[in-house]
């Protein structure tokens, strides 16, 4: 569903990667309010989409003005018309980091932002903007955290979607992602279901603590943990 219309989001994305590059405290108070932007732009732009586009019901034309001017009501307005397109994508740690900016757009020079924030920010933002136009998106120049984050995030995306999915085929009572595990899965597989999920949540909130190569095995259990619920019965 790639076209024109993403081009927006995708444009201001690359250009907080540009200035992510220099890692001031000024660029990087620059690409994290890019990000958001962008997070904002992605959103209205889907939720405005004719829906011959999108396959299904979307707001109104009232309801999306409504919400143009309260980023927690565009996050409740897509939870509500794209909710299944945001597997792998918390709205609670995309209005967290939403604060953040927010902080640094009304304090002006008086604060600064870790570059790890930023990272994650920025990875969130590509799983979001791939799930909702479902197209790639690559963008230049990222450094190497930058590319296994996105890399893992995408994985957990799908990894998320395929056990709720699995869930449902095998009318669990419950449909969460870790449902498939608790009710199907052996004390091995549930122990590496578990790391793998605290490692993403380190990932994104703690970025700061972990390096390129932290991410080779997490990526290679997530493989391998997809590969096991696809053969529960």
């Amino acid at each position: 569903m790639d076209g024109p219309w993403s081009e927006g989001p995708k444009e201001l994305l690359q250009h907080a990667v540009d200035h992510i590059a220099h890692d001031g405290d000024f660029d990087r108070r620059i690409a994290m309010i890019s990000i958001d932007n962008a997070v904002e732009l992605m959103i209205k732009t889907y939720l405005g989409l004719p829906k011959r586009k999108t396959k299904g019901s979307g707001p109104s034309r009232k309801q999306l003005e409504d919400a143009s001017n309260s980023f927690p009501s565009l996050l409740d307005l897509v939870e509500e018309f794209a909710g299944e397109r945001l597997t792998g994508v918390s709205l609670d740690e995309i209005e967290w980091y939403h604060r953040i900016r927010n902080q640094l757009y009304h304090s002006g020079n008086g604060i600064t932002v870790e570059i790890a924030r930023v990272q994650t920010y920025l990875s969130l933002a590509k799983t979001l903007f791939q799930n909702l136009f479902n197209t790639e998106l690559s963008l230049v120049a990222e450094s190497p955290i930058q590319k296994k984050l996105g890399i893992f995030l995408g994985k957990w995306g799908v990894f998320e979607k395929e056990l709720s999915e699995k869930a449902k085929l095998l009318e669990l009572p419950d449909h969460r992602p870790g449902a498939v595990f608790l009710y199907k899965a052996e004390r091995g597989i549930k122990e590496q279901w578990q790391e793998t999920k605290n490692f993403r949540n380190t990932a994104v909130h703690k970025l700061e603590t972990l390096n390129a190569k932290d991410f080779d095995e997490p990526i290679k259990t997530v493989d391998h943990l997809i590969e096991v619920a696809r053969k529960f019965t």
